[in-house]
């Protein structure tokens, strides 16, 4: 487990000191991310109020961020367990704007009728991939934690 770890962890130095690619820094996977987030969650309210016009955009968009996002979690835990994890960005403001943006369309949905929808399962099917991913950071932190205080 020890040849294991230190071998991650001169990989991982190496890289990040030689700066060989921009892939391997995690402000490029945040970055990344907080974009496809914006971009996600302001389509889904304006296709919300265009009666579902664009919904042919809705799978190809989450797709494209549910991939960013697990790439984004998978980089950053990898990183705290082999301890070359360091910001300090929690992804409760994704669930909390996520969380806002469901509400906000079922709620207007129900107060204004059919007419306006969620325009496809995939947007649910993308917040639960959130709350998932959020729920996996949150036992992996804790479980770091655990491991570091033995």
């Amino acid at each position: 487990m020890c040849i294991a770890k230190n071998t991650a962890l001169m990989y991982i130095s190496k890289t990040m000191d030689a700066k060989e690619s921009i892939f391997t820094e995690g402000k490029f996977w945040r970055t990344l991310t907080n974009f496809w987030t914006a971009v996600l969650l302001a389509f889904i309210v304006v296709n919300f109020f265009a009666h579902d016009k664009y919904s042919y955009l809705i799978i190809p968009l989450a797709f494209l961020y549910t991939g960013t996002l697990a790439l984004y979690v998978g980089t950053k835990e990898f990183e705290r367990w082999y301890e070359v994890h360091e910001s300090k960005h929690p992804g409760e403001w994704f669930v909390i704007a996520w969380s806002v943006v469901m509400f906000f369309v079922i709620g207007t949905s129900f107060a204004l009728g059919e007419e306006y929808h969620i325009p496809s399962d995939i947007i649910v099917a993308v917040y639960i991939a959130v709350l998932t991913l959020f729920a996996f950071t949150q036992k992996s932190k804790s479980l770091h934690k655990e491991r570091q205080k033995k």
